[in-house]
Parts: C-alpha cells; sequence; structure tokens
C-alpha cells in the first residue's frame, strides 16, 4: 500500500493533507476552492487505493519528463497535483498547480 500525505479522520473517513506537507503545497492547496480541495484529497484517496500502477490509467496519471519519478496527476478539470512516486515508496506531493501555470514554464523554458 502507498503511503499519502493525507490523514484520515474519525468515523465518517473525512480526509485532510497532513501537517507535514511542504509549505508551498499547503499554500497551493489553501487557494483552491472547496469543491477543488475535495477533489485533490479524492484523487489522492484514489492514488492510495489503486497504487501508482492502477493510478496510471483510473487517474489518467502522466509521468512527466526527467530523470526522477514525477507525475501529474489531474484532480480537477483547473488542478494538476504533481507527484513523485515510485512503486512500494512513500507518495510525495511537490505542488498543486493549474495548468496554465505549466504552460507559462513550458513557454519561458522554449
Amino acid at each position: 500500500m502507498l503511503e499519502l500525505p493525507i490523514n484520515h479522520q474519525g468515523t465518517g473517513g473525512s480526509v485532510q493533507l497532513r501537517s507535514d506537507m511542504p509549505l508551498r503545497v499547503i499554500i497551493a492547496f489553501d487557494q483552491l476552492t472547496v469543491d477543488e480541495q475535495r477533489a485533490v484529497l479524492m484523487a489522492l484517496e484514489t492514488l492510495e487505493r489503486d497504487g501508482l500502477s492502477g493510478a496510471l490509467a483510473s487517474l489518467n496519471l502522466t509521468r512527466l519528463a526527467g530523470a526522477r519519478s514525477l507525475y501529474s496527476l489531474p484532480a480537477a478539470p483547473d488542478v494538476r497535483v504533481l507527484i513523485r512516486a515510485e512503486p512500494d515508496a512513500p507518495v510525495e506531493v511537490v505542488d498543486i498547480i493549474r495548468p496554465a501555470a505549466l504552460r507559462g514554464f513550458a513557454y519561458a523554458a522554449g
């Protein structure tokens, strides 16, 4: 089972980001709407349930170019969760970003 940066709270199963997340991730998460926050948490729960290989298809997880195992997890129509994940290792949420920002980075690097 993957170890994710989420905590399950109480018998109702509410989910929240763990407090040991990088500050930039917490700030980005706080900037999302309530619906987008729920979508991020649901996507992370699905990743936990399905594992990395299952999430490649069920969540449309996309591996990003580069030497490290970085993936873009579409959590909502306008929200991507950037994660570092390898089989049988804890998942690290690197950032939460909007696709427009990614396009801006690609344009600046191009």
